[in-house]
């Protein structure tokens, strides 16, 4: 059976939308190695997820395990940031504490963006009294502070990882459900949607094969911003006791462990510390990075 000529239309709308985004794409990441800056903060997430997926390898120490006869110990051959105060190898600890911290943004991120598009997005392109019902109901999420938010959905949830993916994922997704809205609402009105809609398009096809392809740039930007505030987000979290329990390695559990030794063996604190500062400069250099690399201005000639 030959297509029919609609379908041969949506087909090369789609497409055209994907080459357009690859055309950019390969663009912007040539401009993107131009700025040092952001190549760095580039290299040094990559190095993060590297140390996350490959913990098992590169861990020379059992994270939870400690060796009591080396209590606080310096960084030496064998331990080479340390232990900590019950003797488990700082390094290990901080290359497992990587792949939590990984591992909740690579779910949460895209999740926030799912719920948002479909939260958002659809209610935005279709307007009327379901949109108006949406956006209250947003309106009322955002307007708790962000913090008091995710204590009072942890408080519910209880403490655990997978806790706290659930409650990054509800607690942030109000603030990008108004921002992906006024982005579809910008599109709509935009003469290839009117164009599509003219040719008899379904609704469905004109949101998810031509208006989000068409805003990918500034969800790009949106979901990199973003990574470095969830792995913020989580580190704090567990600070406060609310993350996987001990002794799960993660950054934020490490400072909290670390405090008491802050005059006696600073350095126990330290190392988390700059894991987390690194990290989240890492991934806000690289958003500033993609922010210009995507900026219209700069990719439309």
């Amino acid at each position: 059976m030959q297509p029919s000529a609609q379908s041969i239309r949506q087909q090369a709308t789609f497409k055209g939308a994907l080459g357009r985004f690859w055309r950019r794409f390969r663009s912007g990441f040539g401009r993107l190695t131009e700025s040092r800056i952001a190549f760095i903060g580039l290299i040094i997430f990559l190095i993060v997820v590297v140390m996350a997926v490959a913990a098992p390898w590169l861990a020379t120490h059992d994270p939870i395990e400690g060796n009591f006869q080396k209590l606080n110990a310096p960084p030496d051959l064998e331990n080479w940031l340390g232990t900590d105060n019950l003797g488990r190898d700082i390094w290990s600890r901080i290359v497992f504490g990587a792949t939590n911290a990984m591992l909740v943004a690579l779910i949460t991120i895209p999740a926030q963006m799912f719920l948002g598009i479909f939260i958002g997005g659809l209610p935005g392109y279709y307007g009327g009294k379901l949109d108006n019902l949406v956006m209250r109901l947003n309106d009322a999420a955002m307007s708790f502070p962000g913090l008091i938010l995710l204590l009072a959905l942890m408080a519910v949830l209880g403490p655990g990882l997978w806790q706290c993916i659930l409650a990054l994922t509800l607690g942030w997704t109000p603030s990008l459900v108004r921002m992906i809205r006024g982005l579809v609402l910008a599109e709509r009105e935009r003469d290839y949607v009117k164009a599509a809609r003219l040719i008899g398009e379904h609704n469905f096809h004109i949101i998810f094969r031509q208006i989000i392809p068409n805003v990918s740039s500034p969800l790009i930007i949106l979901a990199t911003v973003r990574t470095g505030g969830t792995i913020l987000a989580f580190a704090g979290l567990t600070f406060l006791g609310l993350g996987p329990p001990p002794p799960a390695p993660s950054w934020g559990l490490m400072l909290n462990e670390a405090r008491s030794l802050l005059e006696t063996a600073p350095l126990v604190a330290v190392w988390p510390g700059l894991a987390i500062s690194i990290t989240v400069l890492a991934v806000n250099l690289l958003g500033d990075g993609l922010r210009d690399v995507f900026d219209p201005r700069l990719t439309e000639k």
